[in-house]
């Protein structure tokens, strides 16, 4: 049999050259190329088992990467679609080595290009006696199926549906499940507002969401304590972010503080099994460890470092459980463009790898079967959540957009998560108005546009889109006009800076199989791409050294230059850099984080503090133009943009802006020619609670 021959499984007419399934009743249902090759070489090799890697092998040319996800999503599809039309499973999956049908194909008598017969009867004509011990033989293995199915029950399929529960202004995020699995609670930060706490009972879905917290600070990620009546939160001050861990009771309201936390990050953390520890992640540790533990049952206990014995290099973000307390799941960031999910046993400590070349993880949650992961991540720019099975080391996609924060997965299989939409756009601000201007947009598009740079010799935008299906590196004129795709890595790209002359873009890239990221040159007239070895695992944002000897580039705290002809790295700043920009040899302006001031560089070596944090709280979202530095300043509901000027050291305020408009992260150019900064606009996420239901996680 050819993967052009038609042939019947049971009283079902499969025709692969029309991708196409066909019922005895003349219904036909439509397949996708993948999932009708795995069924045709199932097809080819019956009775024989075949195992995944062959399918990988044959159908998705031995891709592992690619294949490994698709294949699971190829088998779910045809089951979903076969038990539909025929109301029994014709795939019988042997756990850990593969599949086979379980009837036997009969090839079909019809030319390749001709339409099924109306009353196809291929089980009921007199047969060969060859053909009825196939068929025998296919009996025999339909009821190994049967017996494989009583040990190892299969769900009954259900269709995929999703249901709004929040449509309201603002973002509903994080939704929590109690243990009864009664109530939601979750964040909910309306406009131009901090976010507070609210709760939703389920039962009652009419009824609105009930307010937990009334505070001016942002409160997020509620966890459900195992009494069903305490929520534990963190909680981080307006601006300055300082992070506490919270306890709240939902019947009177009252909270109180537990412990500090990490303000450079969102609070993640979950709860023992058996309610007693809470564990939440933090800073690193000289020893490796960003694990914390604090004894729910001991008042006074204060929080504890967990130590590390495996991957230590990795910051913890998110963390859960399993129910069976044999399991805890971690994400572990190598950098911005590369975090992946580890299994640890908590009996012996060893630490398992589960995913590959994943990117910001947002949400991660276990079924309550304990060998199933629910999770949301960024690939190409869009949220996706995925099912991965740590048992069998697999993983489906859910084939839902933005989609993230699962709760925990309910007993019924249902999830709840917040769908986010963000789609970054660019945007300018123009600086020779005479009246205060506004923020006007450059592009308006369902793909995102993101790290935005002008080049004033190539009169050229440099930005990073996924217009193409994948992030990658675009080149427009001043007016988003004329764009044209610069690479093709299907991987990820950040931090695109055109070097002075315009010969150049540096940028940072990570390829789908790596896990390191790399700092890249792009000759644009050419297109040829040259790696910089500066021997670090990642590389935070980039600027050229004034001459264009030199990238200039953040890694680990502090701002270092790797010289382009000889790759020699030099370390240029001791006490903290996040990004510096050097527009002539005695001028070299930089940031250290967070509400930390702008300073110089001096030729000396010494640094000069030039603003505070109280006034300059960016972290890279400023620019050098001239002898002024633009930047956004974040105050408590508001955000500015100013400007400093560096020869009388006088900041005047330039445009009052939302404060969600733009974020304190983003990325801002300056285009000297029309005398305007080219921003990277947050157009305002929203995100809405929603229920799951889905046949992976049945």
């Amino acid at each position: 049999m050819t993967t052009q021959h038609s042939f019947y499984l049971a009283e079902l007419f499969v025709n692969p050259a029309e991708l196409s399934i066909h019922t005895p009743a003349g219904q036909v249902v439509s397949l996708q190329q993948k999932p009708m090759d795995v069924l045709v070489f199932l097809a080819q090799q019956y009775p024989a088992l075949v195992s995944r890697q062959q399918l990988i092998d044959n159908v998705w040319g031995g891709n592992v990467y690619v294949g490994e996800k698709a294949l699971t999503n190829a088998i779910w599809q045809l089951r979903n679609v076969l038990q539909q039309l025929a109301q029994m499973d014709l795939i019988c999956t042997v756990r850990k080595k593969g599949y086979r049908l379980a009837v036997a194909p009969v090839p079909s008598a019809l030319s390749d290009d001709a339409n099924p017969p109306k009353h196809p009867q291929p089980v009921k004509r007199v047969m060969p006696v060859t053909r009825r011990l196939l068929y025998l033989f296919a009996a025999i293995l339909l009821l190994a199926c049967g017996a494989l199915l009583f040990y190892y029950p299969a769900a009954a399929p259900v269709a995929t549906e999703v249901t709004v529960l929040t449509n309201g202004n603002g973002r509903a995020m994080f939704p929590s499940l109690s243990a009864d699995e009664r109530y939601l609670v979750f964040s909910w930060r309306k406009f131009e507002a901090a976010s507070d706490l609210y709760s939703l009972d389920l039962t009652e879905p009419d009824k609105p969401a009930r307010q937990l917290t009334f505070t001016p600070d942002d409160e997020s990620r509620p966890l459900w304590a195992k009494d069903g009546r305490h929520v534990y939160y963190s909680s981080k001050t307006a601006v300055y972010g300082e992070c506490n861990i919270m306890q709240l009771d939902t019947v009177t309201l009252h909270s109180q503080k537990l412990a500090n936390c990490n303000r450079h990050s969102t609070g993640y953390m979950d709860i023992t099994p058996d309610g007693r520890y809470l564990a939440f992640s933090g800073s690193m540790n000289t020893d490796g460890s960003s694990l914390y533990q604090l004894d729910l049952q001991n008042p006074e206990a204060k929080p504890q470092a967990v130590p590390c014995t495996q991957n230590c290099q990795y910051l913890i973000r998110d963390l859960a459980f399993s129910p069976d307390g044999r399991y805890l799941a971690v994400t572990r960031r190598a950098h911005r463009l590369s975090e992946d999910i580890y299994l640890h046993n908590l009996a012996s400590g060893e630490e398992q790898k589960l995913t590959q070349g994943e990117e910001d993880i947002l949400g991660l949650s276990w079924h309550p079967d304990s060998q199933r992961l629910l999770f949301g991540a960024l690939q190409h720019g869009k949220r996706q959540g995925f099912v991965l099975n740590v048992v069998e080391g697999t993983s489906a996609s859910l084939q839902l957009d933005n989609f993230a924060w699962p709760s925990r997965v309910a007993s019924n299989g249902e999830v709840y998560f917040h769908n986010s939409k963000s789609v970054p756009q660019l945007a300018y601000l123009p600086l020779n108005s005479a009246v205060s201007a506004a923020v006007f947009p450059l592009t308006a598009n369902e793909a995102r546009y993101e790290a935005p740079n002008y080049s004033k010799t190539r009169h050229a935008l440099a930005y990073v889109s996924n217009e193409s299906g994948y992030m990658e590196i675009w080149q427009a004129d001043a007016e988003m006009e004329n764009r044209r795709q610069l690479t093709q890595l299907h991987g990820m790209v950040k931090y695109p800076q055109w070097s002075n002359n315009g010969r150049y873009i540096a940028f940072v890239g990570r390829l789908p199989t790596e896990e390191e990221d790399k700092l890249m040159l792009l000759e644009v007239q050419t297109g040829k791409l040259t790696q910089l070895n500066t021997g670090v695992l990642w590389h935070g944002r980039l600027s050229w050294w004034f001459d264009d000897s030199a990238v200039i580039f953040a890694y680990d705290g502090n701002l270092f230059s790797v010289d382009i002809a000889t790759s020699a790295v030099e370390q240029l700043t001791l006490k903290g850099g996040a990004w510096g920009q050097m527009p002539a040899a005695e001028r070299f302006y930089f940031s250290k984080g967070r509400n930390r001031g702008l300073w110089q560089l001096l030729p000396d070596g010494t640094e000069q503090q030039l603003l505070p944090g109280s006034v300059f709280s960016s972290r890279t979202a400023w620019t050098v133009a001239g002898q002024s530095i633009y930047f956004l300043q974040q105050k408590p509901g508001q955000l500015l943009v100013s400007r400093y000027d560096t020869v009388s050291g006088k900041v005047e305020d330039l445009i009052l802006l939302p404060p969600d408009l733009l974020h304190p992260h983003s990325i801002m150019s300056y285009d000297a020619e029309q005398q305007r900064l080219i921003f990277e606009l947050s157009v305002h996420p929203s995100a809405d609670l929603q229920r799951l239901q889905h046949p992976l996680l049945q």
